[in-house]
């Protein structure tokens, strides 16, 4: 009997030491498999480096006239822009809209909706926007999501959509791009562009009612630090008889009344009429509801592939082309070698 179970464990072994004798000699057949095939792609390069130069050259040559000849270089600039009444999908419709727009022959169009001639609209490529975030508004974003996450551990979906609206609408500022052929023309299109999201009915009406709603809450201190003036006149009057009225004896002022028990008041109440006037006068030069943070910038060095870049990927291509024509011609040899067997 233990004879028996000494051939089953030995048998055991056996089996198990060649089961891993034939996983070693998979990884070692794939090993060889990749190398035979890089070296195969290696000798077929210098069984052929004549056709290869020619084709390099070939590509070479022709990726330099389409960079210097037939390709137009364009340039980018980027503005970023802050408004109050813009959502993220807002704006992802109307630079949608502009692009369509792009896409047309004659731009009159784009010129129109933009207010400039079609000349400098048909120098326009396209449009692209993305939200603006603040490096402290990402911290704080993450934040929230993490307290998300931890306090609805348990309710993932419901917490990845909460997230996900925050994301889409706690944003005002957008960064919007433009890609252009001539950068001497993104002067004019810097207002162009401004003006376009301003003049738009949803925004222009509240931006006006905003502007009529400050003018009003303006008016409105403005008349009550007059008045505020006036009751200082006179709290400054019926102090100076009370101390004449003190010196004389006599004591007739009624103390009662509450600004001459609190006079502070009043002057506190003048000092927030006061810094509120100045806030209302800030808002609406700033105009923080509708707000370029950051212009247009007309650069030079064009966003288009360069001459060098353009050289490496023809470079490559070429050289990939090589293999595939050498390859189909290899098979076509061999379809016809199989052909004439048939025969």
């Amino acid at each position: 009997m233990n004879e028996d179970k000494a051939n089953n464990q030995s048998s055991d072994e056996i089996d198990l030491s060649q089961l891993f004798r034939s996983i070693g000699n998979g990884f070692r057949n794939f090993g060889n498999g990749i190398l035979n095939a890089i070296a195969g792609v290696r000798q077929l390069f210098f069984d052929n480096k004549f056709f290869f130069v020619i084709i390099i050259l070939t590509g070479l040559v022709l990726g330099g006239i389409y960079s210097q000849v037939l390709s137009k270089k364009f340039y980018k600039s980027t503005m970023i822009l802050s408004c109050d009444y813009l959502n993220r999908k807002i704006v992802e419709n109307t630079i949608e809209k502009l692009n369509l727009l792009c896409q047309e022959e004659e731009r009159e169009g784009l010129a129109q909706e933009l207010k400039i001639d079609v000349k400098t609209a048909k120098n326009i490529q396209k449009f692209e926007s993305k939200s603006f975030i603040s490096e402290n508004d990402v911290v704080e974003l993450e934040v929230l999501k993490e307290q998300l996450n931890n306090v609805a551990e348990a309710k993932k979906d419901l917490v990845k959509k909460v997230i996900a609206k925050l994301e889409l609408e706690n944003k005002s500022a957008t960064q919007i791009s433009i890609v252009i052929y001539d950068p001497s023309i993104i002067q004019n299109l810097d207002s162009a562009i401004v003006n376009y999201f301003k003049d738009n009915d949803y925004v222009k009406r509240r931006i006006d009612i905003n502007k009529i709603n400050l003018l009003e809450k303006k008016r409105k201190l403005t008349y009550e630090s007059r008045r505020l003036d006036s009751l200082k006149s006179v709290l400054f009057k019926n102090f100076e008889m009370m101390a004449t009225q003190s010196k004389q004896g006599s004591n007739n002022v009624i103390l009662s009344d509450k600004y001459l028990t609190d006079p502070l008041s009043v002057f506190t109440q003048d000092i927030d009429f006061y810094n509120q006037i100045q806030y209302i006068d800030r808002q609406l030069y700033i105009q923080p509801d509708f707000e370029v943070i950051d212009g247009f910038t007309s650069f030079k060095e064009p966003e288009s592939a360069g001459l060098p870049k353009v050289l490496v990927i023809a470079f490559l291509v070429s050289w990939l082309m090589g293999y595939l024509i050498l390859g189909l011609w290899k098979f076509d040899k061999y379809l016809a070698k199989l052909s004439k067997q048939s025969n």
